[in-house]
């Protein structure tokens, strides 16, 4: 391990670390796009513990890399610092990413939900446009050097153990990730190196993982089942109509398709709000999930353009076209609407799969080839609990080797506003997964590994 001193090291290749150490050398233009190193640029150590950096970026999105989002929007993320975010995001956006990749010969394409996947289809073009950048803006690496230790120096900045020695630098960029997919190399190390250099840490969980039902739920025996619905995290309870009450504010709320699993749900809708309910398990706190199955069956709204077609979204509906649960009132209107003289499950297999329609009828209490038009109000009730107020308690959640990412880590509040550099530690700047910043599914954690990684590279570059 070479001991020469570089301006700033980058700890950790991810998404996050590669955009930083090219914004560090001046590689992106303000526009976006790829361009040489700017004169006079700072030297920029990039060191990672694995032998062949970007592993996530390769398994990303099925080995294809969802690269960002054509729509990307604050309320696509949660973070404990909004209007820091949302300035990040319109420093460097969905566009700069756009001409990033173009520029270095990897055209971008748009799928269904705005998902922007390379159009070759291939992640190993993301992750070779990234390290070829690299290579030519003249951003050292020290490959198969993992950091153990990060701390302050007081001559030259900072002292980083890796590997065989010590390197000194003035500034320091954390790219380390989180827990998430361990066997990516993703082992938290960047959260001691915060928490021993005097930062806060919000606590970690998994996030984007299927959620763990308790056994005998209202979804038992329908195991590979898949529809779309509005799934609600709350704490139990939440009575039917606050659920569905424009006041009420869930712990999370997703609008889209979830897979029945033996065990739990799968599905965009479940992983995008598995985050919030792990951190309510993981503070001992009770949560249920509250599914409405009816909501997105019709076909009215803006949200038929996700939940339709042959193959199940791979994204949830944006939460400003997302519907809220549908009242009893709506329901009930609909349902009767429809009746006639049918059986009570072929009229609620109109908006939702058969075999879910059998079950409800069932929870419900009722034959399902009772005539639906001759059900009381009172008894279209027990119907709209098991179709639209579908109750089940969430007992856990997959564990970091299924989630997509981490949940919590450095507050986005301790960092500045521009620069993410640490508020009680100059010098050191912080970006990716391992900041509190959560996206949902469909490119939106890559998006905030590109913003920011270029806004730590660029704060870190600039001279004191």
């Amino acid at each position: 391990m070479t001991t020469e001193a570089p301006s700033i090291v980058t700890v950790g290749a991810g998404a996050a670390g590669l955009f930083a150490a090219l914004a560090a050398r001046g590689a992106i233009a303000e526009d976006g796009s790829s361009r040489a190193a700017a004169t006079g640029a700072p030297h920029v150590l990039l060191v990672d513990g694995a032998r062949r950096p970007g592993a996530k970026i390769l398994v990303s999105g099925g080995g294809r890399c969802n690269v960002t989002n054509a729509r990307v929007r604050p309320t696509d993320f949660a973070c404990d610092a909004p209007p820091v975010l949302r300035a990040l995001l319109a420093s460097f956006g969905a566009e700069h990413v756009r001409r990033f990749f173009a520029s270095r010969g990897v055209a971008l394409v748009e799928e269904t939900q705005g998902k922007l996947f390379p159009a070759s289809g291939r992640a190993r073009d993301v992750l070779a446009a990234l390290t070829e950048a690299a290579a030519e803006a003249g951003v050292r690496t020290a490959f198969g050097a993992r950091v153990t230790a990060l701390e302050r120096d007081p001559t030259a900045g900072f002292a980083v153990t890796c590997g065989d020695g010590v390197i000194r630098a003035a500034r320091v960029i954390v790219a380390t990730g989180g827990r998430s997919l361990p066997k990516s190399g993703s082992d938290g190390a960047g959260h001691g190196f915060a928490a021993a250099l005097g930062l806060p840490l919000l606590p970690q969980v998994p996030a984007l993982t299927p959620l763990a039902l308790a056994r005998g739920s209202a979804l038992g025996g329908l195991a590979g089942l898949t529809f779309p619905v509005v799934l609600t995290i709350a704490a139990p309870g939440v009575s039917d109509e606050q659920v569905g009450g424009a006041r009420f504010r869930p712990l999370a709320r997703a609008a889209g398709s979830v897979l029945i699993t033996h065990d739990g749900l799968s599905g965009p809708a479940a992983l995008d709000v598995s985050g919030a309910a792990a951190r309510v398990l993981a503070e001992g706190g009770d949560v249920e999930a509250i599914a409405d199955a009816w909501a997105l069956g019709g076909e009215r709204g803006a949200a038929q353009g996700f939940v339709r077609g042959d193959k199940a979204p791979g994204a949830c509906v944006p939460p400003d076209l997302a519907a809220r649960p549908v009242s009893f009132e709506e329901f009930h209107a609909d349902v009767t609407a429809r009746a006639g003289e049918r059986g009570l499950v072929n009229v609620l297999a109109e908006g939702v799969p058969r075999a879910l329609a059998e079950c409800a009828a069932q929870h419900a209490g009722f034959d399902g080839t009772r005539a639906a038009a001759r059900l009381a109000t009172g008894e279209w009730r027990k119907v709209f609990a098991a179709v639209a107020r579908i109750r089940v308690p969430v007992v856990g959640t997959a564990s970091y080797a299924k989630a997509e990412v981490t949940a919590g880590g450095v507050p986005l509040a301790a960092l500045g506003r521009l620069g993410l550099e640490a508020k009680t530690v100059p010098g050191l700047h912080f970006c990716g997964e391992i900041v509190n910043v959560t996206g949902r599914l469909g490119g939106f954690n890559f998006q905030w590994a590109w913003s920011s990684g270029v806004a730590a590279g660029r704060a870190a570059a600039k001279p004191r």
